[in-house]
């Protein structure tokens, strides 16, 4: 097992992607600890399920963006297992619009959670990991914080300024024994699928050399891989899985 006995903190874990990142990885030994933000009814489910299975874990209710709420969290975490060995910034939201028709309030929403709730999170837990000399921060981004599309400004701005935030602790702190590394996801087969057009996937594909969309589980592979030990000489590195996007 690739995380056995490593403590492992994913955002956003209760739903789509993050929801399969948080299987994967425990199914890999790690001590799984997730957060989510409304969605008491999956979370319950989540816990039945792998209470089940006798994998530890346990799920906090709050937002990515309450400073004092991931305050409380990650103490909880340490002092529950001692260490916090990775964090996984996955918690997201969208609000699709071009920029010249977009107002603040829609700007700052999408902004907030994504940029702003990484930021929090990532800068609470790295205090734990340069004590313990080594941690891992995987950062969830996209294609489109990659290359831009015009129709999804604050989310494209949001996911751009991920990476660069990625970049800079990276550079702070890779001597100190942490690697920190984003996965920029392309269009995924989750339920958030069932509300883009067609005409949009259809465009997509027509640009991706893999042909399909992909898959959760291929995503929360390069996560996993990203979380352990088989990272190496990985650091500040965003990994597109894309199906080879070109544009």
């Amino acid at each position: 097992m690739l995380l056995k006995n490593k403590t492992v903190i994913v955002t956003g874990a209760t739903r789509g992607i993050g929801k399969t990142i948080f299987y994967r990885l425990a199914e890999e030994g790690a001590n799984v600890v997730g957060v989510y933000a409304r969605n008491d009814q999956a979370a319950n489910e989540i816990e039945r399920d792998l209470n089940e299975k006798g994998i530890e874990r346990s799920l906090y209710k709050g937002s990515v963006t309450d400073r004092s709420f991931i305050e409380g969290l990650m103490n909880s975490v340490n002092e529950r297992y001692g260490k916090i060995d990775v964090l996984v910034n996955n918690a997201g939201v969208t609000g699709d619009s071009f920029i010249t028709q977009m107002s603040n309030e829609q700007w700052k929403h999408v902004y907030d959670t994504n940029f702003l709730g990484t930021y929090i999170c990532a800068t609470t837990v790295l205090p734990y990991m340069e004590e313990q000399n080594e941690g891992n921060i995987v950062n969830l981004v996209s294609t489109t914080g990659v290359i831009g599309r015009e129709a999804q400004s604050n989310y494209g701005a949001s996911k751009g300024s991920i990476m660069g935030l990625t970049r800079l602790l990276s550079r702070k702190y890779a001597r100190k024994g942490l690697k920190i590394n984003a996965v920029a996801p392309g269009m995924i087969n989750t339920e958030m699928i069932k509300h883009v057009p067609q005409s949009k996937i259809d465009n997509f594909l027509r640009f991706t050399n893999e042909k399909r969309l992909g898959e959760p589980e291929e995503v929360a592979n390069a996560v996993l891989f990203l979380s352990s030990d088989l990272c190496g000489y990985l650091d500040d590195t965003v990994l597109k899985v894309d199906g080879g996007f070109l544009r």
